[in-house]
């Protein structure tokens, strides 16, 4: 496996490209990877919804959105900087390793940091506090995010294999619902059961860096957390401001209204997910690739910048048609006549997609490469900001469709701004504007 290591040149060397993995097939193996992911929870969805009802399921995606906090501050955004430092190291086995350390080094401190705020939040928080069970075991998932090294996978471009294993942690999980899960009752049992597959999911990327010979002794890597730590400040903001204006709709429905409320938000969510899982993984494969061609090829990095927007939005706006057509259909019949009002907002959050999935793109592939990172944080941050202000002023009136609405505003103000920064920078616009010369 050593050989495979050296054998891989920093980007920008001559034949790099060639030897790089076909974009097809990072994009297929991620949708399958994605799909995967998505075919699980989409498979025992109706089975949770009807045995659990509204409110019970609402207590369940309650404690799943405290979960994912934790995710994302555990994180740290180093799912988007990571590949990126992978890249830049690639062929020195020794800084691999020596980044990969310290970033497990750097998360399992944010863990300990994270698990402290939750015995906060569920001392004052009362909604936590009834939910400390169903809370506790979806926490599991937290811990499992310390190890897993999906983002190494990434910025070397081994899609295919982390596809394949990582499907299997996924799939261990369905029978054990429709074995176990019974009762309404069963609440923290099914939150246990769910918390099970990202535990495999690390497991297996954990060994498969192992086996390509990049994951050797920490030695004193620890060191370098520190710094980890500063290189992420950027992405973290960007991710968790995401979380303003996602998983927080669901947490602010819990305190602001009740558990049906929040079921009805979730299953939408849920729904709403699982039909955008295309579009989100053309930004996955693309991102590491357009790094790379930043480097030495801007004019290949803005073409393919260009396609995948052209992609995205293509594929987007027929799930967002597809889903709308369907929502009654998939809410009423698919999860149980207990939720046919999640329609609405089900259309709501679809629609919010196009702006989110574009605005994402355009952030991550062009403001970021042109040293843009701080502004589209801030950007990001302030809508975020928005959105919770929205959902103050919507949720206690309108439920669960206030939350959608205050999502969707939030997603179409990001895309703006981002649209507005990019047209007025010389240098930004000259990016693309070399497309039409050529």
């Amino acid at each position: 496996m050593d050989k495979f290591v050296c054998s891989r040149r920093v980007p920008g060397e001559t034949g790099s490209a060639a030897r790089a993995p076909r974009l097809g097939r990072n994009l297929f193996a991620m949708i399958a990877w994605q799909v995967g992911n998505y075919l699980v929870p989409l498979a025992t969805f109706p089975y949770l919804t009807r045995i659990l009802g509204p409110s019970n399921f609402g207590i369940l995606g309650y404690a799943s959105a405290i979960a994912v906090y934790g995710v994302l501050w555990t994180d740290w955004g180093f799912n988007l900087s990571g590949p990126r430092a992978i890249v830049e190291r690639r062929g020195d086995k020794d800084a691999v390793n020596d980044l990969i350390w310290s970033v497990i080094f750097a998360k399992a401190l944010l863990c300990l940091v994270s698990l402290l705020a939750l015995g906060v939040a569920m001392r004052f928080d009362r909604h936590a506090a009834t939910a400390i069970p169903v809370v506790l075991v979806s926490w599991i998932a937290v811990v499992s995010n310390v190890f897993t090294l999906n983002w190494v996978l990434q910025g070397l471009e081994r899609f295919s294999l982390f596809a394949v294993v990582s499907l299997a942690g996924r799939f261990a999980t369905l029978p054990l619902i429709f074995a176990f899960v019974k009762s309404a009752d069963d609440i923290a049992l099914a939150a246990a059961i769910q918390a099970f597959a990202p535990c495999m999911t690390g497991l297996f990327s954990l060994l498969m860096v192992q086996r390509l010979g990049l994951l050797g002794r920490p030695g004193r890597a620890w060191r370098s957390a520190a710094r980890r730590l500063r290189e992420g400040v950027d992405m973290f903001l960007s991710t968790i401001s995401v979380s303003l204006f996602g998983v927080t709709n669901t947490v602010l429905l819990g305190a602001l209204g009740d558990p049906y409320q929040v079921g009805l938000y979730a299953a939408a969510d849920r729904l709403k997910t699982v039909g955008n899982m295309v579009p989100a993984q053309i930004n996955s494969v693309l991102y590491p690739r357009v790094s790379a061609l930043m480097l030495d090829r801007p004019m290949s990095a803005a073409r393919l910048t260009a396609l995948g927007a052209v992609a995205t939005l293509a594929i987007t706006g027929v799930g967002v048609l597809a889903v709308t057509a369907l929502s009654h259909y998939v809410t009423s019949v698919l999860l149980g006549p207990d939720f046919g009002a999640a329609a609405p907002v089900l259309t709501l959050l679809c629609i919010a997609t196009i702006f989110g999935n574009l605005a994402y793109l355009l952030g991550l592939q062009v403001l970021v490469p042109f040293a843009n990172g701080k502004l589209r944080s801030v950007v990001m941050l302030l809508a975020g900001v928005l959105n919770i202000g929205l959902s103050f002023a919507l949720i206690p009136r309108f439920g669960a469709r206030g939350a959608g609405w205050a999502f969707l505003t939030a997603e179409a103000v990001i895309l703006a701004v981002f649209v507005m920064v990019i047209v007025g920078s010389p240098r930004m616009r000259a990016h693309f504007t070399q497309l039409l010369r050529a």
